[in-house]
């Protein structure tokens, strides 16, 4: 698209300066001050600089990155969060540290080398942050504990997700989903019912029940497949109207990972080189449905919001691509030992640089960087975050742009970077 230069270039520029400086304050008071890594990013994603390349000669040429990402911060750009709490369901991606209090066995996220970025193991099943508490920084909250530490301070929210937690069966030394969603119903009057109804819930959670189907069943119908898938969602539903009926009124759900990319995966089913299919192809099953489900829910279900992220796409995109997404590798963890550092993390196999790696050990139900990098995967301008805006529309309208935003991005800077819900 051709810009003229003129005043209402001026304009668009001066104003863009003004978010950009804006929001740089904005993650100074975070608490990003001591997490240079984090704040760098950050900027860098914000920053107009590389994007407008205005020419006060004559005409000017911008990409297409500039103007929709600008557009974007007219429309989403939240100054202040309204939502002061937050709560989060899901596995050993979300689990802060409940697993720790129910295990009767050695929990390894409980001792280094997890938690090396930030300086000690934390209960969470990854190098330092998690994605909840890049989203609780954001909302300008403390982090939000594990349910299960009795001495925490709750006002801001729980954690109720854990390691191994499925949406079907009954695992042993974890939650359910439906368990989760009980211990929440439990707890609720913690918390006013203005809190909750304004609170965002955060939710991860289904990958442990496709890999195990995807063991159990090597070679399924399209019937037995789809069925199953049904299975799941029929009971995320149920829970989802759980909580909504508990006042719950604010969902940000990521989709599920491409599981068969998975370190741990794919040193299994001794496929090195590529993803396992079956696992995959059920997460993409799932992701199709969940969609789906959300768009009936606020239908049938006053004040429903949903943000929905394709953490699906993402993922895929940094495992085939890593290097362009600045990652040394999308094969490998970071941590353990095998073909892949498919097993066994310890700090006899750690790595020197996790920020290097997409993955930072091989354990199924930990997927993607938690390397500071988590924040690109995020709801960060999640629409439940803001007010008098109900859903995404289209999800495929976001796609389309957030593709178009990062080949755009390729070609200027060279790194990509995903700026979307």
């Amino acid at each position: 698209m051709i810009w003229r230069h003129g005043k209402n270039w001026t304009t668009m520029v001066q104003t863009a300066r003004q978010i950009d400086k804006a929001m740089r304050n904005r993650i100074s008071s975070l608490g990003y001050r001591a997490d240079h890594k984090m704040e760098g990013l950050m900027r860098r994603c914000f920053s107009f600089s590389q994007s407008f390349s205005p020419s006060f000669n004559g005409e000017s040429q911008t990409s297409p990155l500039s103007l929709s990402f600008f557009s974007l911060l007219l429309l989403h750009f939240p100054t202040v969060s309204l939502a002061q709490t937050l709560f989060v369901f899901g596995d050993g991606l979300y689990d802060a540290g409940n697993k720790q209090f129910v295990s009767s066995n050695r929990v390894d996220a409980s001792f280094p080398p997890y938690g090396m970025t930030v300086g000690e193991p934390t209960g969470r099943w990854s190098d330092g942050r998690i994605v909840p508490d890049y989203l609780a920084g954001f909302m300008g909250i403390p982090h939000i504990p594990p349910i299960l530490n009795g001495t925490a301070d709750f006002s801001h929210g729980a954690n109720f997700a854990i390691a191994d937690a499925t949406v079907l069966g009954s695992p042993a030394e974890t939650l359910t989903f439906s368990q989760q969603v009980i211990k929440f119903s439990d707890n609720k009057n913690k918390w006013s019912a203005q809190a909750r109804s304004e609170a965002v819930y955060l939710f991860y959670i289904g990958s442990d029940d496709y890999l195990k189907f995807a063991k159990n069943n090597p070679n399924p119908s399209d019937d037995q497949k789809q069925a199953f898938v049904d299975r799941v969602i029929t009971a995320i539903e149920a829970e989802l109207k759980v909580i909504y009926g508990s006042g719950g009124r604010k969902f940000a759900l990521h989709n599920l990972a491409p599981l068969g990319c998975l370190p741990a995966v794919k040193q299994a089913n001794g496929n090195v080189q590529e993803c396992v299919t079956l696992p995959s192809e059920m997460a993409a099953l799932h992701n199709k449905k969940l969609l789906q489900l959300l768009v009936e829910l606020s239908r049938q279900l006053s004040g429903f919001q949903y943000s929905f992220y394709d953490f699906f796409s993402s993922i895929k995109h940094r495992v085939i691509k890593s290097k362009t997404y600045t990652f040394e590798t999308g094969m490998a963890a970071c941590c353990g030992t095998g073909s892949v550092n498919g097993t066994s993390c310890s700090t006899n196999n750690v790595c020197a640089k996790p920020e290097d790696y997409l993955f930072f050990d091989a354990d199924p139900v930990v997927v993607g960087p938690n390397n500071l990098r988590e924040l690109l995967f995020l709801p960060l301008n999640t629409t439940v975050m803001l007010p008098k805006q109900n859903k995404i529309e289209s999800l495929y309208d976001i796609k389309m742009m957030e593709s178009e935003m990062e080949n755009q991005w390729l070609y200027q800077v060279g790194k990509a970077v995903s700026f979307l819900i």
